[in-house]
């Protein structure tokens, strides 16, 4: 049976003029919702808004 690839996260980025610059995205005002769902990719685990 064929190893699937694992996914690995390194990473965000956004473009400012035309060079792509790495954020981390728990430090910038995303809302809840968006850093709930990243947090459920980077784990694997579900989680739920209190």
């Amino acid at each position: 049976m064929a190893m699937r690839k694992k996914l690995k996260l390194v990473g965000q980025y956004i473009m400012i003029d035309g060079e792509k610059v790495l954020i981390d995205p728990f430090k910038t005002d995303l809302p809840d919702r968006c850093k709930l769902a990243l947090a459920e990719i980077f784990t694997g685990k579900k989680y739920e808004l209190m």
